[in-house]
């Protein structure tokens, strides 16, 4: 019987263990609140061959009023950031049918790039959505 149990154990543990870490994973977005970060410094190379966007954290156009003292966690985006292959830049994923639609809305000067994350103090960041000029950018679906 024991032997029965531990089998059924062992076939239903890796999703256990897939289930509680997706868990973590969403309390984890879903309990910090949002900030808005600028970004700049684009690579639209990037952009056309992998279908992400890898920016920098532009702190001077940063409104640092909205995390807690009025100052900018730079350290915690930073060490979240894929500091090992490029420097302090990060990778924001898109839809590849967006790709080009998003390059033509980084490129013109014109228009400003914001990264909504989900932040807590001393953890994570986790980014959800990017703005350009304030709007979600989304390329229409019609």
């Amino acid at each position: 019987m024991f032997k029965q149990y531990g089998q059924l154990l062992l076939f239903f543990a890796p999703a256990l263990m897939l289930l509680s870490w997706v868990m973590f994973l969403s309390y984890q977005l879903h309990s910090g609140q949002e900030v808005r970060v600028c970004v700049k410094g684009y690579d639209p190379v990037s952009l056309l061959s992998g279908h992400y966007i890898r920016y920098v954290i532009d702190w001077d156009n940063t409104d640092c009023r909205q995390f807690a003292n009025n100052i900018c966690p730079k350290d915690d985006f930073e060490k979240s950031l894929y500091r090992q292959y490029w420097g302090n830049a990060g990778r924001f994923y898109i839809d590849e049918k967006q790709a080009m639609a998003l390059d033509n809305a980084i490129r013109n000067s014109d228009n400003v790039a914001e990264i909504i994350y989900s932040y807590q103090y001393g953890q994570k960041p986790y980014a959800l959505r990017l703005l350009i000029n304030g709007e979600d950018f989304q390329v229409n679906k019609n």
